[in-house]
């Protein structure tokens, strides 16, 4: 059997593949990325039987990808931190799934039960449809971004943002009310992320949520005051961004 995997964060496709190695060595690893833009094309060249699809990318959720294909010939097994109602989704429409952290035991069973019963896991398919129209009708009205804590997921409104600031590999998440989350992102991720909901990078180190924009100064290289009051810095190269949105505004 030959797999592809499908992952944005390296360490997830590098600890998958040694764990396939392990329990199944039968197994080839056709091919496998961090880019599913570059995953678009490449797996129309490639032939294998089931793809380890993440869902949470930047740019291009699984979702989006699998909108994205042309023809899906092959069987997909999610791998997802999502919250509970995806996974009854998964459930409903007979959907493989694996939560991560991935578990060595759930992966083997997973494939496992894919293996013994292939034309069951051939219906993914016809009910992928119905499963991205689910997901349609759950996220329409929630605009909300799914953050790693340490027990868990932590979902939050995107207008409940005031900024994010970047701490090297890290983005803090500073909210209303001065709440605080930190985020397993870079700045540049987090920004992909927000980028949809017209968020704006006003410094090497800063997004900002247009909506709890309070002031703009223009002296001493220019800054911006948002709603919790706090001064953010605008970089030489930002501030034809920030100049540019305070002129939309007028007209």
């Amino acid at each position: 059997m030959r797999v592809a995997i499908l992952d944005d964060e390296l360490h997830c496709v590098e600890s998958l593949v040694l764990h396939l190695q392990s329990l199944f060595p039968e197994i080839t690893v056709a091919y496998k990325a961090t880019s599913p833009v570059e995953a678009l094309e490449k797996l129309k060249e490639i032939d294998f039987d089931l793809l380890f699809l993440d869902i949470e990318m930047p740019v291009m959720n699984g979702f989006e990808f699998l909108n994205s294909m042309e023809e899906i010939t092959f069987d997909v097994i999610f791998t997802t931190a999502y919250s509970q109602y995806a996974v009854k989704a998964f459930k409903a429409q007979a959907i493989n799934y694996l939560l991560k952290p991935l578990d060595e035991e759930e992966l083997r069973s997973a494939l496992l039960t894919y293996m013994e019963d292939k034309e069951q896991s051939k219906r993914t398919p016809e009910n992928l449809e119905e499963l991205l129209s689910s997901f349609a009708r759950e996220n329409s009205s929630k605009d909300k971004i799914a953050i790693p804590v340490s027990d868990g997921i932590e979902f939050i409104n995107v207008e409940d943002i005031v900024y994010c600031q970047s701490h090297s590999n890290y983005t803090t998440i500073h909210l209303q009310n001065n709440k605080k989350l930190m985020f397993s992102k870079t700045l540049k991720d987090t920004e992909v992320i927000l980028n949809k909901y017209g968020y704006l990078r006003v410094h090497q180190s800063y997004l900002i949520n247009p909506s709890h924009l309070k002031r703009y100064i223009r002296h001493d290289g220019g800054s911006v005051i948002m709603s919790d009051d706090t001064q953010i810095p605008i970089s030489a190269s930002k501030r034809k961004t920030i100049t540019a949105y305070l002129d939309s505004l007028r007209t």
